[in-house]
């Protein structure tokens, strides 16, 4: 089976890129790849020496000669939005790295200038509520709740099936659209091939308690908590060192970093896992999700590293044993806290949560992946196409009661009403019920 393969690759800084680059020689084993890039794209050589690689304005003209193609799709408009337009033209197999698409969409319509844009993309999703909500915000600046519209359903739609890494995502998926053919396919395990880094390499004593964190710093990384966590240790342990590796967010103002953090910023792949075998426990805290599988916290259970996550999302699927996971509430500093402190004194129990996180992603090798992928790809040729019957009602132009039904959705969110206010929601349905609006 030929296949057509859209994916941003290195040296794109994506960690999609990355995870492409290590995945498509274990695939090529099941399936005759062809690669397709944005335009001007100079990728790696050695991808190049080894796969045919287009530019993605040939494809159309091209696809003919394919069997299939695949997707990938994740939130960043300069890495997928050429992805996605292709996608709504040519239907394949949609990789959802995330179920949180929002920013994408929002890159490719409000950034341009196109607001209808945007209103239409919040009325496909979430019918007259979401199209309520969109030109609120719009109209008012009131700012919108992104996290709960993620705007995954266009691209669930135009899918002949998807791949997942995580149930988090799966279940936020049929949830919407119930008829969805999903395969879950375990984000892989890929440690490269360098050697441990030396301490001293990075101006660490030897000696040291190692705390890290890895990845692209954003507001989402809950940085202010490690910080503050780390700087109660510090004041027990002198010989604490934390190391944040990774560049920050331009839209992101870095707190003040107390005595003992080094900002290692950006380093190539090769070098950002060598940096992981310095550390002695690394901190992986995330809110909101977008449903991701986060690469990096595969590769640091890979490597033994005990890891402290938020309890959410896919990180709330990791094992207990694993992992150590702190519950986003009032207590999340303290418990924070006394697990640095913790495992900074028990070197024992450091070593036995490494050796469970090893056994638990031991089994998600590169092979396994292709394996999936291969099987995914080719069932959804076999079948015919999935119908994708949302859970939301078409109300027709001008139904006043529909209408209605949206201004009092969309003043509850205002107003801060959540999907877990269920009482608040039995009686506001009643309400409604009774007035003949639903």
């Amino acid at each position: 089976m030929r296949l057509a393969w859209f994916s941003p690759l290195p040296p794109q800084r994506s960690g999609i890129a990355d995870y492409s680059a290590e995945l498509l020689p274990h695939l090529a084993e099941h399936l005759e790849l062809e690669l397709f890039v944005d335009e001007g794209v100079k990728v790696d050589p050695a991808i190049r020496a080894r796969f045919p690689v287009h530019g993605e304005r040939a494809f159309p003209e091209m696809r003919g000669r394919f069997d299939a193609v695949l997707y990938h799709l994740g939130n960043n408009v300069d890495y997928h939005a050429r992805t996605w337009r292709m996608m709504a033209r040519f239907p394949g197999v949609v990789v959802l790295h995330e179920a949180m698409l929002h920013h994408l969409v929002r890159g490719m319509t409000l950034s341009r200038g196109d607001l209808e844009g945007y209103v239409e993309e919040m009325r496909y999703a979430y019918g007259r509520t979401g199209q309520a909500l969109a030109r609120r915000s719009l109209d008012t600046g009131i700012p919108l709740d992104v996290w709960s519209y993620p705007l995954f359903e266009r691209a669930v739609d135009s899918s002949l099936a998807l791949i997942v890494h995580n149930d988090f995502t799966r279940q936020r998926v049929l949830a919407s659209r119930p008829l969805a053919r999903i395969s879950l396919v375990p984000h892989h395990l890929s440690l490269g091939e360098g050697g441990p880094m030396d301490r001293a390499a990075l101006g660490i004593p030897q000696d040291a308690f190692v705390l890290a964190s890895y990845g692209f710093i954003t507001p989402a990384k809950r940085l202010e908590v490690s910080l503050r966590a780390f700087a109660r240790l510090k004041a027990e342990r002198a010989d604490a060192v934390y190391l944040l590796v990774g560049d920050v967010s331009p839209h992101y103002d870095l707190p003040p970093v107390p005595e003992g953090v080094v900002l290692v910023g950006h380093t190539e792949l090769d070098e950002f896992l060598r940096t992981m075998q310095v550390a002695d426990v690394a901190v992986n805290l995330r809110y909101p999700t977008s449903g991701e599988t986060s690469g990096t916290l595969i590769r640091l259970l890979g490597l033994g590293k005990p890891v402290i996550v938020s309890n959410l999302g896919a990180f709330a699927e990791i094992p207990d044993g694993a992992c150590a996971k702190v519950d986003l509430d009032e207590f999340e500093e303290d418990l924070l806290f006394e697990y640095l402190r913790r495992l900074a004194a028990d070197e024992d129990l450091r070593r036995q949560m490494g050796e469970n996180a090893r056994r638990f992603v031991a089994p998600h090798t590169l092979e396994a992946s292709a394996r999936g992928y291969a099987e995914a790809i080719r069932s959804a040729m076999e079948q015919r196409p999935f119908r994708s019957v949302p859970p939301l009602v078409p109300y027709p132009p001008g139904d006043i009661l529909s209408d209605l039904a949206a201004d009092v959705s969309a003043e509850a969110v205002d107003l801060g009403v959540g999907e877990a206010d269920d009482e608040l929601l039995r009686e506001l349905a009643a309400t409604m019920v009774e007035l003949g609006a639903v």
